[in-house]
């Protein structure tokens, strides 16, 4: 891990503070606890340091034992051998010391102390030995272990594949032959595959995998104890045995080096750490220890001379005699190296390291700040050491090399960043720098900077010899002219934030987009399109869209603000919203004086519906069609124009503007036409009430002005008119009533009554006129008055031949007689009875029954219709037979 960013206050008390160490004291060892092992810390690499691997001091007898018993409570011993805590090695042979161990006393001994006496004998830690015979036969923890797990305890000798070779038969044989093999593979390296640096290391043994489909992975081998590891157990594990740490992995998963590293992690601690002692472990604690700057301890205390030194898996801690203890990260440790080290300019160090979360660091020396990165440092020029701190120092990141002076004037790059002393301008900071540095920096256009950043919180500017750079907060762009003066007339980045991406240009056109704006310019002269309407042009695509390129800047008004584009005007406020009146409709709207003019400000976006496409305003509308054009609703029109559904309605869009004959009004739609009513109103007639009101001869016709608009009563719908009504039913579409037929249907209920709608329109015939409804029919004139011809009585009068047929006109509506109804006609008469219905009594048949009394005479009420045979005609009565023609 590594430490906390630092704030720039912090790094500087830190660098200028920083007192020299004091020399070194004695402090117990730190050494790092046994814990959980986490794979995330697994370096295939790097399994333990040589100082933990040859520590063979590390635990005695005594300890081991403890060690022991505390790993087995209980021991079963069912296999006929004891568990390894109470074991005893029988008479083990003396052994004289050789090139690989010394001498062993040998004799009988328990499993403690013959592990703690190998240990002395071959230099290798208890740890490692005990680590080994849990991996390789699990007996430190086996409560009831074999005869086998004894005699192949560490596995040496036993190769994979193979029968184990007997001379290493036996517990002592196989913890001694262990030992001194590992000291056989660390003294002749030059032996063995396995070389420190990089090596190809299988996966998996053969067998199982005799197709050798696991395949291998490069190691880098850092060190001897790591290296003899491998060569004793020749696998590394796969990431499947890392993910499953504490279980199995797949087939290609190996454990053995897994397993070393864990257990040894579980019971002992972290096996990559070395003891660091006094005043090591204080500046190491002060750096965060094993999880902080440096890291874990990767090799004991080792002295060369003038200073001694402790390594660690991110750098090293030095102590100078007379001058004290300091931590220095790898990143400044391999610059202070490159630059000569303590016998270099750098010279040794003065104060403890300051870290950013990016391995940004720097440290004091006698020779000043030493700045580095991954990518690369060195000191901080002495002339623009105050152009450092207040540029944010740390925040610079890495020296990209010294300070370079000409005459009286210096200057130094850094990763982000460069310092000058002896001009005007003294830094180019992030994010400016890197567009700077991506223009070429001092050596392309832009040249050196002529000033310093002038910076708000919303971003920052500035100038160079060959223009301007501009940034947001996070971003920078070069900013060219003429679009720099625009920018910079408008306020910069405290108006429109700083710009999102480099100028474009094609066609005769450039353009530059900022956070909230973007300027335009051509031949045509540079305009901005900034706040609200930015965002608006934006969502309709910029250029791409309708509106096209501005063709000026925004103008504002007490009212609202407009823009004018190619394709049309964006007209709004913040608070109001911003709405687009492109092409035919911005020029209608401002020939027609525009926001301050007839129809005042807009309140929709154009809207189309496949029929027609309209634009409201505040005071109007305007519709467009192709065949038709541009056509405004306005004035008294406008509202029961948008009542009815405007463009969408029944009426649709105008086909023409209003015009006035006189006290009439109207304006002519797609669909009908608006119009005044006498009393003042505007009403519309649609549809097929248009189509017959203007057959009729609309205003000036039959039926003169409407009077209110259509009803509908759920049987019928219908709209008056000054001198009749036309009336819609789903049978019969719609029929004109009027004339001296309106005022006798509508005594009858109109379409709701005895009548209902009508069904046929009026006919006029020399001797009278008559409609047809739904349930009669009315007949008659001015002169003879009009008369209701009911249901049955109607369709038999019809079926007489009606007006002009033997009946002839009716001379009185239905009226009724006890048990009997009665319409009389001009020549004759129907009678209507329950019973039998109506039946029509005619010439030659009427004369006669007249004659004798009618309904009340000798023959009394018609049974059924006259019939004629042989030139006779007979009908029928309640009383007798009325023949004509014929004998009776």
């Amino acid at each position: 891990m590594i430490r906390p960013r630092s704030s720039l206050p912090a790094v500087v008390i830190a660098i200028i503070a920083m007192v020299v160490g004091l020399l070194p004291v004695l402090a117990p060892p730190v050494g790092t606890a046994a814990t959980a092992a986490d794979a995330r810390n697994f370096q295939d690499g790097f399994l333990i340091t040589d100082g933990n691997f040859l520590n063979a001091a590390s635990m005695n007898a005594e300890e081991i034992q403890a060690f022991l018993n505390g790993k087995v409570t209980s021991c079963r011993g069912t296999n006929g051998m004891p568990c390894l805590k109470d074991y005893t090695a029988q008479s083990t042979p003396v052994l004289a010391a050789d090139t690989y161990c010394g001498a062993y006393p040998g004799g009988t001994m328990s499993a403690s102390r013959m592990i703690a006496e190998v240990s002395l004998a071959c230099g290798i830690s208890p740890k490692v030995l005990l680590v080994m015979l849990q991996k390789e036969q699990g007996l430190v923890t086996d409560t009831s272990p074999t005869p086998r797990q004894y005699s192949a305890a560490l596995g040496q000798g036993c190769p994979d594949g193979a029968a184990c070779d007997p001379q290493y038969a036996g517990f002592f044989y196989q913890v001694y032959g262990a030992a001194r093999q590992f000291q056989i593979y660390l003294k002749n390296p030059r032996w063995y595959a396995y070389q420190l640096g990089w090596n190809n290391i299988l996966y998996q043994a053969t067998p199982p995998d005799n197709d050798r489909v696991c395949g291998t992975k490069r190691v880098n081998i850092t060190n001897d104890a790591t290296r003899a590891l491998y060569i004793y157990t020749p696998y590394t594990p796969n990431q499947a045995a890392l993910n499953n740490l504490y279980g199995t992995g797949d087939f290609c998963s190996a454990y053995g080096n897994r397993n070393f590293w864990r257990l040894f992690t579980d019971w002992f601690g972290d096996p990559t750490a070395d003891p660091v002692k006094g005043e090591y472990a204080r500046v190491w604690a002060s750096l965060g220890g094993s999880g902080g700057l440096l890291g874990p301890p990767t090799s004991a205390e080792q002295c060369f001379g003038r200073w001694c030194q402790q390594s660690f898996r991110n750098g090293t801690i030095f102590w100078f005699p007379g001058r004290g203890v300091f931590g220095v990260p790898t990143i400044i440790e391999s610059m202070w190296r490159n630059l000569g080290f303590i016998d270099g300019v750098v010279g040794m160090p003065t104060g403890a390291p300051v870290c950013e979360g990016d391995l940004t660091c720097v440290q004091s020396f006698d020779g000043g700040l030493l700045a580095a990165d991954r990518v690369g440092g060195n000191l901080v020029g002495r002339s623009v050491e105050s152009a450092w701190t207040a540029s944010g120092g740390i925040k610079l990141g890495g020296a990209r090399g010294p300070e370079v002076c000409t005459g009286s004037r210096c200057a130094q790059t850094f990763a982000h960043g460069a310092l000058f002393s002896g001009g005007t301008a003294t830094a180019v900071t992030e994010p400016i720098f890197t567009a700077w540095t991506a223009a070429g920096g001092s050596s392309g256009s832009l040249g050196f900077p002529s000033a310093n950043a002038d910076c708000v919180p919303a971003g920052c500017t500035q100038r160079f010899a060959g223009g301007l750079i501009a940034s947001g907060r996070d971003h920078a762009e070069v900013v060219p002219e003429p679009i720099a003066t625009k920018y910079l007339g408008v306020g910069g980045p405290a108006a429109v934030g700083g710009p999102v991406a480099p100028q474009v240009c094609g066609g005769g056109f450039c353009n530059q987009e900022f956070e909230t704006a973007r300027i335009d310019t051509s031949a045509q002269g540079t305009f901005i399109t900034m706040q609200w309407f930015f965002g608006a042009w934006k969502a309709e695509n910029f250029e791409k869209g309708r509106l096209g390129r501005p063709s000026s800047d925004m103008v504002c008004i007490p009212r609202t603000c407009y823009q004018p584009f190619a394709g049309g005007t964006l007209s709004g406020t913040p608070f109001g919203g911003v709405l687009p009146v492109y092409g035919a409709y911005r020029d209608f709207w401002m020939a027609s004086g525009g926001p301050t003019g007839t129809f005042g400000l807009p309140t929709t976006a154009e809207i189309c519906n496949g029929r027609n496409c309209t634009q409201s305003f505040e005071t109007g509308t305007i519709a467009w069609t192709p065949t038709y054009g541009m056509v405004p609703v306005t004035g008294r029109f406008l509202a029961p124009w948008r009542q009815s559904g405007g463009g969408s309605g029944p009426l649709g869009a105008p086909r023409s503007a209003s015009s006035c004959t006189g006290a009439v009004c109207s304006q002519q739609f797609q669909g009908g036409v608006l119009t005044s009513t006498p009393k003042g109103a505007i009403v519309p007639v649609t549809g097929e009430y248009n189509d017959v009101w203007i057959r009729t001869g609309g205003a000036s016709g039959q039926l003169g002005l409407p009077t209110a608009g259509e009803t509908c009563n759920g049987h019928d719908c219908s709209q008056p008119f000054e001198k009749g009504v036309i009336v819609w039913t789903p049978a019969h579409g719609a029929i004109v009533v009027s004339g001296w037929f309106v005022a006798p249907w509508q005594a009858n209920g109109a379409g709701q009554g005895r009548l209902g709608a009508p069904i046929a329109e009026m006919v006029c015939i020399p001797q009278t006129c008559y409609q047809a409804f739904e349930g009669g029919t009315l007949s008659g004139s001015p002169s003879a008055g009009v008369i209701p011809v009911w249901g049955a009585y109607r369709d038999v009068w019809m079926a007489s031949g009606g007006p002009s047929g033997a009946l002839g006109l009716p001379i009185r509506a239905e009226a009724c007689f006890g048990n009997y109804c009665e319409t009389p006609f001009e020549k004759g008469t129907i009678i209507w009875r329950p019973s039998v219905g109506a039946i029509d009594v005619m010439p030659p048949v009427y004369a006669r029954w007249v004659d004798s009394g009618g309904a009340s005479g000798r023959y009394g009420l018609p049974l059924q219709k006259a019939s004629t045979t042989n030139a006779t005609v007979s009908q029928r009565f309640e009383k007798g037979t009325i023949s004509v023609g014929g004998a009776r």
